[in-house]
């Protein structure tokens, strides 16, 4: 996996190989998702699932600021061929930042990453996210008609008692007492 941090997004590099039980249940989450296309020529084109989350946050240090109001935009394309394209990006206010990133959706993944993509047995897709002090783990499930559910749980990691994120403003890590999701959507195009 590669992670790019840029002015524009760029697709660079994948895990290769399938392994494991993600990659079994790969063909039934392309099946569903191409099922899900209207197009005649389904089978050849990618699935682009666009997801949104509002979340809410109370920074206590390196100063106190309650209720940051953060905006996450990510647009997942699944290719044919089980590579993953994730383009992401954030604000807070005037601040924006953006990232991507390119994986092999069945690879076993590396623990070391810091965001991963995986298929469950019953065609969820889900994402987790390895923050210094918390785990994200975005799930995304797919329903009837072309449309989809997100579900975004944080989780502090055994020890900690406060949230560490890379503050959009400095890009410096700022710890935080609380982090709740207030919104979700789900759009497959």
């Amino acid at each position: 996996m590669v992670w790019i941090t840029a002015s524009r997004f760029r697709r660079s590099g994948s895990r290769a190989g399938p392994s494991g039980a993600a990659g079994r249940a790969l063909p039934s989450l392309m099946s569903v998702l191409l099922a899900l296309a209207a197009a005649p020529a389904a089978e050849a084109a990618d699935s682009v699932i666009d997801l949104t989350y509002d979340s809410v946050m109370d920074m206590v240090r390196p100063e106190m600021r309650p209720g940051i109001a953060v905006h996450h935009n990510l647009q997942v394309t699944i290719s044919a061929n089980n590579n993953l394209t994730e383009d992401r990006n954030r604000n807070a206010g005037p601040y924006r930042d953006q990232n991507a990133m390119v994986q092999v959706l069945a690879s076993s993944g590396d623990d070391s990453t810091y965001a991963s993509w995986r298929v469950e047995q019953d065609g969820r897709l889900v994402r987790t996210q390895n923050d210094p002090q918390s785990v994200r783990t975005m799930t995304v499930t797919l329903l009837p008609g072309k449309t989809c559910h997100l579900e975004v749980v944080d989780r502090l990691k055994p020890g900690f008692s406060e949230y560490a994120f890379l503050r959009i403003s400095t890009h410096t890590i700022g710890y935080f007492s609380t982090y709740r999701v207030v919104r979700t959507s789900c759009t497959i195009r």
